[in-house]
């Protein structure tokens, strides 16, 4: 079961939020699971490396004023916030936030006023890909900050080599149901090549010393140099971005994922 749940908040006071508030959602989301799921909470928490759940940066949905690289949200100020689940049991603690529930992030306490949910098994999910033509090209449209990590260094560099790996250890991480071995993976996306891009790279920082180089933007690849039946399975990964997110931190809002073919 995979599946993403969409969340309408309200400030319920005024307070100072910057940009980059992942990290604040991240912990949101962690006191959401600790108050509905503690077995859960715990199991994640100490035991996988690679969350199952993906939480967006809050979205709000007019714009607010900025002073000094944060927004200046006021009581009232309505937002949206999408969290991604890559099993059952995360998916049900998401589901089971009711309205009036009071979440903090940060200095800002916001109310849920609407949940609603698409939610999918993965055998279907599987299938409505297989469905699909092969695609000569693939685009991901990176909403959010994409990072990867080389050794001891950041490698915001938006190359199949490393996209894809990325996405077959969340993949096997979240155990779906059709084997995706990262090493075939990287071998074979060393065959595809990137046409046509539109984005940007920068430094974010999430803390006061604490920062990674990222990319994001539309990048679109080839897949012209494999055979259907491969072509099929770089589809399957690609459109699981979506769930999973791309790339490091997407616990915390980074590597939020839009693709089509």
């Amino acid at each position: 079961m995979i599946g993403a749940v969409h969340y309408k908040l309200r400030a319920i006071n005024s307070a100072r939020l910057p940009f980059i508030n992942g990290r604040l959602m991240h912990a949101a989301f962690f006191k959401i699971l600790h108050n509905i799921a503690p077995e859960i909470e715990t199991f994640v928490h100490e035991n996988m490396n690679i969350k199952p759940f993906t939480v967006s940066f809050l979205d709000p949905r007019a714009d607010l004023p900025i002073f000094e690289d944060r927004w200046q949200v006021k009581r009232g100020d309505k937002f949206f916030w999408r969290v991604t689940g890559l099993n059952e049991e995360i998916l049900n603690a998401a589901l089971n936030v009711p309205e009036g529930y009071e979440l903090q992030a940060g200095n800002l306490t916001l109310e849920v006023e609407s949940v609603d949910a698409k939610i999918i098994s993965a055998e279907d999910f599987i299938l409505n890909v297989k469905d699909l033509s092969p695609a000569a090209e693939v685009e991901f449209e990176f909403l959010t900050p994409v990072s990867f990590r080389i050794d001891d260094y950041d490698a915001p560099l938006p190359r199949a080599e490393l996209i894809f790996p990325s996405l077959a250890d969340k993949w096997t991480q979240a155990q779906m149901p059709a084997a995706a071995d990262k090493k075939i993976i990287r071998d074979l996306a060393a065959q595809i090549r990137l046409t046509e891009w539109q984005g940007q790279c920068k430094k974010f920082y999430f803390g006061r010393d604490r920062g990674t180089l990222a990319f994001w933007g539309k990048f679109r690849y080839s897949l012209r140099q494999l055979s259907d039946g491969v072509k099929k399975v770089f589809m399957l990964l690609a459109k699981f971005a979506e769930y999973s997110g791309t790339g490091r931190l997407s616990g915390q809002g980074f590597g939020q994922t839009r693709v089509k073919f």
